[in-house]
């Protein structure tokens, strides 16, 4: 079956590059013939709409802090890393079967090629602001194949009141939905459709073998990989009670921004592909962190971690992995009050993985062998 994936295929998110990865090898392993859709929302949306999206998609102080969050990030001096970009780019194409970047115009013409479109997975229903997104299916004309949904998310639990009408009848039209968490479950539910089912992340699904290797790193190291904008002083004093437990090792930290400030790292790498993420990840002694997929990869290969969490968006996210797995003492909101000489029992979420990508496996295979009605 000739399947359509559409995803975010952002060049700098590493878990959203590491999830697509994933999705794609899994089909492969299953005997289709998977390809990255590269369309682009290019159809633009007034300020007015997406403040009014805001406001109505989140609890009044929520609405507000989000806000504050966005102007906060616009007036930040933006430097972009032109040659991360490139490589991605180039990894992409080289290691995946990717279509090339093209508008909502053209999407009709590229759907003719499919059977199947999977939407998913990460944040692709974080915009549900928008008239017209591709990620619920919307523009693609005459498709008549199958609409799939695996472990779409999104960062909201309900729809702006001015379009619940048009997400649920783009959602209607789907063959069969998925999602990643409770959050995404409460947003289907808004819009009057019936409750998804919640599987894997892609990423849980995929051993990721054949991307594995060694970092050119001896000494041993503390892994950091955080988003947003806590300040200096709060990270300094993270990392003082991990080393506490862990040794006065290096820390190294990862970004995309040429210009990001850590002071509180020893080192600051800023050109490594969503690959190398991963392995810098699985050879390190601990990971501090605010980022979900970070959170996955330590339960993956099995490395003690500590990880926070604050702001609006990576919250809910963040929620569904301590519900699914158990993690209420490892994802916090302080991390210098964990007590870190506990160590991870591994064994237990293991066994909660397996029995979640089994499902999730089944779930996959079965809607894919769906007929369209």
């Amino acid at each position: 079956m000739k399947i359509g994936i559409f995803t975010l295929h952002s060049n700098t998110n590493f878990g959203g590059g590491l999830q697509q990865i994933a999705l794609f090898e899994i089909l492969k392993s299953m005997g289709h013939e998977p390809q990255v859709v590269c369309v682009q929302n290019d159809i633009s949306q007034s300020v007015f709409r997406r403040i009014l999206g805001v406001l109505s998609s989140y609890s009044f102080w929520g609405a507000i802090r989000e806000l504050k969050s966005r102007i906060v990030k616009k007036k930040s001096i933006w430097v972009g890393n032109w040659d991360l970009y490139k490589r991605c780019d180039a990894f992409n194409y080289e290691n995946l079967n990717y279509t090339p970047k093209f508008g909502m115009v053209e999407l009709p013409k590229y759907c003719k090629r499919y059977d199947a479109i999977i939407v998913g997975s990460d944040q692709v229903w974080t915009d549900v602001y928008s008239a017209v997104h591709p990620f619920f299916c919307d523009g693609v004309g005459d498709f008549k194949g199958l609409r799939i949904a695996y472990a779409a998310c999104s960062a909201h639990d309900r729809v702006p009141f001015y379009n619940r009408k048009h997400i649920r009848q783009s959602l209607n039209k789907f063959t069969a939905i998925s999602v990643r968490d409770t959050t995404t479950v409460h947003l289907v539910e808004s819009v009057k459709c019936p409750k998804p089912a919640i599987v894997a992340d892609p990423t849980l699904l995929y051993d990721f073998e054949k991307y594995i290797k060694p970092v050119n790193i001896a000494e041993p190291y503390i892994f950091a990989y955080v988003l947003g904008d806590k300040p200096v002083e709060w990270h300094a004093r993270n990392i003082e009670h991990i080393r506490k437990t862990v040794g006065n090792i290096q820390v190294i930290a990862l970004t995309t921004e040429l210009n990001e400030n850590y002071p509180w790292a020893d080192r600051i790498l800023t050109g490594e592909l969503a690959v190398d993420w991963m392995n810098l990840l699985s050879n390190s002694q601990f990971v501090y962190t605010n980022s979900f997929h970070a959170v996955i990869f330590s339960l993956k290969f099995h490395k003690e971690f500590v990880a926070y969490y604050g702001d609006l968006v990576r919250s809910s996210r963040m929620a569904g992995l301590i519900n699914q797995f158990e993690l209420n003492d490892r994802i916090v909101k302080e991390p210098s009050f964990v007590n870190l000489s506990q160590k991870m029992q591994f064994k237990k979420t293991d066994e909660a993985i397996s029995s979640l990508t089994k499902n999730s496996l089944e779930w996959l295979v079965k809607s894919l062998n769906k007929t369209i009605q």
